[in-house]
């Protein structure tokens, strides 16, 4: 039997359990994060609590619904952003902290993902750049900011109804066209190239045109939308794969 999209990711991450960085700073998972975006070799020496979780979606083909990301108030606030926000714990959720204990999205201070949930309601994590490496946590309620809920499959671990889930999400959704920019052009990129429409990382990720506009042109036919090259309320709900 096929393992779940969380247990997919969460395998990933375990079989990290233990790294630890270089006494410098330096970390695989800052590397990797640097030359995905072009970034100064510094940057493999910055805090990679982001990176890790970023790496692991990467390496569980999650990318796009779990998110790319080294800042982690930037990361919550995308998914409150898609309205995948929210406080209660669910298993592949993406666990955002504020050791201070606020619900401040600005005030993040660190982010892991959720393995297990226990009947005390302690949370138990999986986390990078803990202590300096990889390791297992278990996290109180009263120090975590709140919970992203990734759409594994189309279906978000949010508590919230199928039907206003996906109106929501649509709505917080840019009409993307040749000329768009962004994070969202990233998003369709993955999500097509998931889905076996032949772009590679040679392609031109940021911009939303040529060989990008062209697959999503070919995903629109076999989805039996209007082919128009656009994404837009009609093409979202499609890729995202939440109707």
């Amino acid at each position: 039997m096929a393992k779940s999209p969380e247990d997919r990711l969460l395998d990933v991450m375990r079989a990290q359990l233990g790294y630890t960085e270089s006494p410098n700073g330096w970390s695989v998972f800052g590397q990797w994060w640097a030359k995905r975006h072009g970034k100064p070799e510094e940057w493999a020496r910055e805090p990679w609590c982001d990176m890790f979780v970023s790496w692991a979606a990467n390496k569980a083909g999650l990318l796009a619904v779990v998110g790319d990301s080294a800042w982690t108030p930037g990361h919550a606030q995308w998914f409150k952003d898609r309205g995948q926000w929210g406080q209660t714990p669910r298993k592949g959720a993406v666990v955002f902290f504020d050791w201070a204990g606020s619900k401040n999205i600005p005030a993040i201070d660190h982010v892991g993902v959720v393995e297990s949930v226990r009947k005390d309601g302690t949370v138990v994590t999986i986390e990078g750049n803990t202590s300096n490496r990889v390791m297992r946590r278990e996290r109180s309620m009263s120090v975590i900011a709140g919970f992203g809920y990734p759409l594994y499959g189309g279906k978000s671990t949010t508590p919230a109804a199928a039907a206003d889930r996906t109106e929501e999400i649509v709505k917080t959704l840019p009409l993307l066209k040749r000329g768009s920019k962004g994070y969202d052009v990233k998003t369709v990129f993955y999500l097509l190239h998931a889905r076996g429409y032949g772009l590679n990382d040679s392609i031109d990720d940021t911009v939303f045109g040529g060989p990008l506009e062209e697959a999503l042109r070919a995903f629109q036919k076999a989805a039996g939308l209007k082919v128009d090259g656009q994404c837009g309320p009609k093409t979202w709900p499609k890729l995202l794969r939440m109707d």
